[in-house]
């Protein structure tokens, strides 16, 4: 788990050591294999209408949800956005959360089949981080639509799956993206959020690694692949996507079904 602040890495290195690559692709094949057809798509967010800028306010951003829903195959999935309840409580009334909520701007509740999508105000005032955190909870309902839990899937922590379900929907580019925080805990345009106690479920090495795993198994370049990644994340996506061996690719539950959305 990512802990930005004092306890943040200062130097991360770019590729993860073997035993997290071992790690991350095996997850990642879990995650698909759990996600069904909706993984085996060459869906990817910069080829698709995803590629607008970030929203500023609960309406733009439900109107970005509702585009990414039908992206990766959660169209007829209903999302209510609701900001933070009385006294800032995070929990809607009658609602139980999905996952660990601590150190997250959006979050994901359910009642039944109703699901509803918390929304931090704060949020907006980071790009990277809203399209980060949204990636995570449409990867998180992706997994939580699907009933049937294999034993691999159950090892995961559920924050690191759903942020690699993200990544397997085509969202890796806002999870890479949403990963990385300077020292300071700053996003680095004064946008003013304290994120020393926000968490993440991959570093950015790992976010990249599974990010370039997922190319592989696309069929992309890495120069397709690197758009719309950031300066530091495109650096460490590339050391990455050089770095998968040829046997973990093929061992991957491959995608080469063209999404039925297209820019």
């Amino acid at each position: 788990m990512l802990q930005f602040g004092e306890r943040a890495a200062k130097a991360p290195e770019f590729v993860p050591d073997p035993e997290t690559r071992t790690w991350l692709a095996r997850s990642l094949a879990a995650v698909v294999a759990h996600l069904g057809p909706p993984a085996r798509k060459q869906q990817w967010v910069s080829d698709s209408p995803l590629k607008k800028a970030a929203p500023r306010d609960l309406d733009a951003l439900f109107e970005l949800v509702c585009v990414a829903q039908e992206h990766i195959g959660q169209g007829d999935v209903e999302i209510t956005l609701a900001p933070p309840g009385a006294g800032s409580a995070a929990v809607p009334p009658g609602f139980k959360v999905l996952g660990d909520p601590s150190g997250h701007l959006l979050h994901t509740f359910a009642r039944g089949s109703e699901l509803a999508l918390v929304v931090m105000p704060q949020v907006f005032r980071a790009p990277s981080l809203l399209l980060g955190n949204l990636a995570r909870e449409l990867g998180r309902i992706g997994l939580w639509i699907q009933p049937t839990t294999s034993p691999a899937l159950a090892e995961i922590d559920g924050e690191a799956a759903a942020e690699l379900a993200a990544i397997s929907l085509g969202l890796g580019v806002w999870v890479a993206n949403g990963a990385y925080m300077f020292e300071n805990a700053c996003c680095g345009g004064g946008c003013g959020v304290d994120l020393r106690n926000m968490r993440a479920g991959l570093s950015l090495p790992e976010a990249s690694y599974a990010l370039a795993l997922d190319a592989h198994r696309k069929g992309l370049s890495r120069r397709a692949a690197a758009k719309q990644l950031e300066t530091t994340q495109e650096t460490a996506f590339k050391k990455c996507f050089e770095a998968c061996a040829s046997d973990v690719i093929a061992a991957l539950p491959p995608a080469r079904e063209r999404p039925a959305l297209r820019a």
